[in-house]
């Protein structure tokens, strides 16, 4: 069994500073045009600005009135990220329907800047932060050729980049695997079927298990390992050396 996921593209000791460059270099090698991320919700607690978290690539004129009309707080985008936690396309036409005429303005706008289509990943992490991460393209099929071929590399770079900045905004350690964390047999044997891309209810046939089984070894594991989800605790299981 090979896993899916891609070696990161971050260096162990990169930091906040390092975002960008390693982001652009990904999109470089994917031929797509731009990355963002940006913290949606701070921890409970601990509360920091939400546009002193957005990293991009996205020209300097469409960051700049973003961050200064407050397009965060309207954005169809950042508004599904925080109700849902599997990833999805957005872009112009049919995503839009179901939001309201201030929201689907930012898209408008966003269209004027090459800012079309994109793929998002949002991470809901233990302590109430929200996260996005987000890969965009300007041609709507080339967006879901490249990255339906890159999932391993995508999710990889976006726990990365949330990992950098919520270690950068409140002096979070970098997340590893503690030397005494040990993982169940069931428990590696999820991890290492989530990175193949596998649903709970397609591991559970593979594994002759129910889905709540299942979902009880990937939270069980999860809650190990201190990870934001059970994608998040197959990354740094792996990292880790806990599956192959």
């Amino acid at each position: 069994m090979k896993p899916w996921l891609a070696d990161s593209d971050y260096q162990f000791d990169d930091g906040d500073a390092e975002v960008g460059v390693r982001m652009k270099a990904m999109l470089g090698a994917m031929n797509l045009e731009h990355f963002s991320f940006m913290i949606l919700r701070p921890p409970r607690n601990k509360p920091f600005p939400i546009d002193e978290t957005i990293r991009t690539s996205y020209p300097d004129a469409w960051l700049g009135r973003y961050r200064a009309l407050r397009y965060f707080e309207v954005d169809p985008v950042a508004d599904l990220s925080t109700r849902i936690m599997q990833p999805f396309y957005w872009g112009q036409g049919r995503f839009l329907r179901d939001f309201k005429k201030p929201q689907r303005l930012v898209f408008d706008e966003a269209k004027c800047f090459g800012i079309s289509y994109g793929l998002a990943i949002p991470m809901h992490g233990p302590d109430g932060e929200v996260s996005v991460f987000n890969v965009v393209s300007s041609d709507k099929r080339h967006l879901l050729d490249a990255t339906r071929s890159e999932h391993g590399r995508i999710f990889a770079a976006a726990y990365g980049t949330h990992d950098r900045v919520m270690r950068e905004q409140i002096r979070l350690p970098f997340p590893g695997v503690e030397e005494d964390v040990e993982l169940s047999i069931r428990e590696r044997e999820c991890l290492a079927w989530t990175l193949e891309g596998k649903t709970a209810g397609e591991i559970a046939t593979i594994l002759n298990l129910s889905v709540s089984t299942v979902n009880h070894h990937a939270l069980s594991a999860t809650r190990k390992l201190g990870s934001l989800n059970k994608h998040h605790a197959a990354v740094t299981a792996l990292r880790g050396g806990l599956i192959q």
